[in-house]
């Protein structure tokens, strides 16, 4: 019997999870592409399956493209997996390449000689109206303050500071220096998170790396949506190795949107509980695929 894979789809506010159960028999060099997935009207996905054998990882990815190709904007994708040796979020442009989400080496459980993995992967879009932006992104002519660390500064427009943070609308003001001076000397940060501070207020796009100390910018300047974006992806990246780790940084500094992302990790027993009944229900059905 070849690789056979069922997948279920389920809205979710603005976001498409699918659960996709997996049947690995012992044969060698076993793919399954999946159909096609509407995602908000705006992209469309398919899925692909590929194992080399018994024994060997089973490889997730995904692809993706925007279901209006003719018109003259992108999108964007967010994708979130927690159920593999590595949890995965990332996001990038539709651009019809696929992606590795990651591996399962162990499967959940095994019916008649047939090994079953459950994988959910939770999916959301976005347009992206980047050719206005990424102008003044680029722009080093007018930009008209600097954002400066031991290590070196960043350009960028008093306007997009105080449009993101009312302490930065506060500082720009002519009574303070800072104003005076068009530069604020940030203590504790590299240059490399004013980079990704950067990044994310004109472009809205996070780092994989380094989202801690952004966490902790975004909080002392009180820019609400950066920290939950920020805590956001720390949590569904989290590992059990980190999680201890991350949840006393999240004490430490106060930050209860991080604090309840890893409280709610799948990669604790209850969610480890709730995988393992779904993966019982749908066994009756995986023959049926």
């Amino acid at each position: 019997m070849p690789i056979t894979v069922k997948v279920k789809e389920q809205q979710l506010d603005s976001f498409l999870k699918l659960t996709c159960i997996i049947g690995l028999s012992d044969e060698d060099e076993m793919k399954h592409i999946t159909n096609n997935f509407n995602v908000n009207d705006l992209a469309n996905v398919c899925l692909k399956f590929e194992c080399d054998g018994m024994g060997s990882s089973l490889v997730c990815s995904i692809k993706s493209w925007n279901r209006k190709m003719g018109e003259d904007w992108k999108v964007k994708m967010k994708v979130s997996c927690q159920e593999t040796d590595i949890p995965f979020y990332s996001e990038w442009v539709c651009d019809g390449q696929w992606k590795k989400i990651g591996e399962r080496l162990c499967s959940d459980t095994i019916l008649d000689n047939v090994y079953i993995n459950v994988i959910n992967i939770n999916i959301t879009t976005s347009k992206v109206e980047d050719s206005f932006l990424k102008k003044i992104y680029d722009d080093v002519d007018f930009t008209d303050f600097n954002l400066s660390a031991a290590d070196g500064s960043v350009a960028v427009h008093r306007t997009y500071l105080a449009a993101h943070s009312d302490v930065f609308r506060a500082m720009l003001k002519k009574e303070w220096k800072e104003a005076t001076e068009g530069c604020v000397q940030i203590e504790g940060v590299t240059r490399q998170t004013l980079q990704h501070l950067k990044d994310y207020m004109y472009l809205r796009t996070l780092p994989d790396e380094g989202l801690e100390p952004l966490l902790l910018l975004a909080s002392y300047y009180l820019m609400d949506d950066l920290k939950e974006q920020c805590a956001s992806k720390l949590a569904l990246n989290c590992t059990s190795k980190n999680w201890s780790r991350l949840l006393e940084f999240a004490a430490v500094n106060k930050i209860s949107e991080l604090i309840s992302g890893l409280m709610l990790n799948p990669s604790t027993a209850v969610q480890k509980q709730k995988d393992k009944e779904l993966v019982d229900k749908e066994l009756k059905t995986i023959n049926k695929i």
